[in-house]
């Protein structure tokens, strides 16, 4: 049987990414997180973390990682049906990952709803959308906001909607740099903004539209939704943006729309395939927002719902 106070150490420390920071979220020192970690392993005779520079879950570490946070899910139902049963504050804890442009736009009042009506705190995961699905496979998130359609393996995969993203810039950059208007030549002479090096949504605009490959241009990093938006008005990069971002600066002047090409995004919201009616409300309260804000990712999506 499982020693789940061996068990919360070692999610904790996977979670947080060390030693040091899991103990002060225990309030436990850091010997005693490494002693019980220890005793994790020596008792299912692997390893369950790699010490590496942040530290990550092996594989069987994973799976009881993905194990610890179901028991906390359904100890968060039990607490709600008997709260004299389970000790602690009355919080739950629910770990989401979550691009930032959602973060930014249709997602930010979710963990609002998830506090007031579920009494979770939530760990947001900050991604972006193309690798925010391996969070939910390595078992440190419950559910995760992707582009990816496919199911990971044990989860189930809805649709959200679209986000439709255009090109911005200030008007003197548009004067300094597109004199001409926007090509492949002038985009390579001026500098764009990256989110990181994950940054996909940038490389398939520039190549969709301009044949124009990564590497091929200069670029800040700024791994910040807000961030894109204020290096665009100040004028020193153009952004390609999610469209309800660029509203403000468009509406005032401070940004303009130097070429018409739009690209959408779908996305979709992926979560543990099981029986649980937290999850459950937490899957409607993410699909009800997003609903809200997106326009559906096509006609036959509406009615999708896959499962691995």
């Amino acid at each position: 049987m499982i020693d789940y106070k061996l068990l919360e150490a070692c999610a904790e420390v996977i979670r947080h990414g060390s030693f040091e920071k899991a103990a002060r979220a225990l309030g436990l020192t850091q010997s005693a997180i490494s002693q019980r970690v220890k005793l994790l392993e020596d008792r299912i005779g692997q390893p369950v973390i790699m010490r590496t520079k942040p530290i990550a879950a092996t594989q069987p570490g994973a799976r009881l990682l993905q194990h610890y946070q179901r028991v906390r899910l359904l100890e968060q139902e039990l607490r709600d049906d008997v709260p004299d049963l389970v000790e602690g504050t009355g919080f739950g804890h629910i770990a989401l990952s979550v691009n930032a442009d959602s973060l930014a736009t249709w997602f930010v009042n979710v963990p609002q709803k998830l506090f007031k009506e579920l009494g979770l705190l939530i760990d947001l995961k900050v991604e972006d959308e193309v690798i925010t699905h391996q969070s939910l496979q390595s078992g440190r998130v419950l559910g995760a906001v992707s582009t990816r359609e496919i199911p990971v393996q044990g989860c189930k995969v809805r649709p959200l909607g679209s986000m439709r993203y255009i090109m911005v810039v200030s008007p003197e950059f548009a004067d300094k740099y597109f004199p001409q208007g926007v090509d492949s030549d002038a985009l390579r002479r001026c500098p764009a903004v990256n989110f990181s090096e994950h940054d996909e949504l940038q490389n398939q605009f520039l190549h969709r539209f301009f044949a124009i490959n990564p590497g091929e241009f200069p670029a800040h990093t700024m791994p910040s939704s807000q961030g894109f938006v204020t290096m665009a008005e100040q004028g020193i990069a153009y952004a390609v943006v999610e469209e309800h971002q660029a509203a403000p600066g468009l509406a005032t002047g401070r940004l303009v729309q130097p070429c018409r090409h739009v690209i959408e995004r779908p996305l979709f919201w992926h979560h543990w395939n099981m029986e649980s009616r937290l999850l459950s409300r937490v899957n409607d309260i993410v699909r009800d927002e997003a609903r809200q804000f997106l326009p559906p990712v096509g006609k036959n999506a509406s009615k999708m719902e896959k499962r691995q």
